[in-house]
């Protein structure tokens, strides 16, 4: 293994912006991560902003700012006081870092399915145990089933949105080589 080896980087990583870049538009991302949290619009509006910020992070800076806007932009939104926002908060944590870990180790197409099912596993697995006695609690979607696919679908199209956004860096530097 030589030095130049190390210096590489893995085939399977994302390809993000350079450095100053990067944290420029990833700070605006977070920030417009936190407005739409803080808005008061519905909840499936904000749980969807949060989501597409969520994957525009990772596709702009990868991994650290994905993780930071999956986790502190949801806690944001205990400002407004809504009961509604604190229930969801739970499931839409664990659904965001789930997502994330998904994009992240699942790279490039097989996470087009592994990211969008783990997103959406703790909101179906919410929405299952609230019909059980013992977890029973009036979950903040109504009708449910809606709440899932719309979610499931945004999922599916933020992830193939940035997989297309990286193959299109891939090709941009496959041009600069040549």
């Amino acid at each position: 293994m030589s030095v130049s080896s190390l210096r590489e980087k893995p085939l399977s990583m994302i390809r993000t912006l350079p450095a100053p870049q990067n944290f420029i538009i990833g700070t605006f991302i977070f920030l417009a991560a936190l407005v739409c949290v803080l808005a008061p619009i519905p909840l499936l509006y904000r749980s969807l902003g949060l989501l597409f910020a969520t994957y525009l992070a990772f596709s702009v800076a990868g991994t650290p700012l994905a993780y930071l806007t999956a986790i502190i932009s949801p806690l944001a939104g205990l400002i407004g006081g809504d009961l509604n926002w604190l229930i969801l908060l739970p499931i839409l944590l664990a659904s965001l870092l789930l997502a994330v870990l998904g994009l992240e180790f699942a790279w490039r197409y097989p996470a087009m399915i592994i990211s969008p099912l783990l997103y959406i596993a703790p909101q179906w697995i919410g929405q299952f145990l609230a019909k059980q006695d013992l977890f029973a609690i009036s979950l903040p979607w109504e009708p449910a089933d809606s709440w899932l696919s719309i979610h499931l679908l945004a999922a599916v199209a933020a992830t193939l949105i940035v997989v297309y956004i990286d193959r299109m860096r891939e090709r941009r530097e496959t041009r600069r080589k040549a």
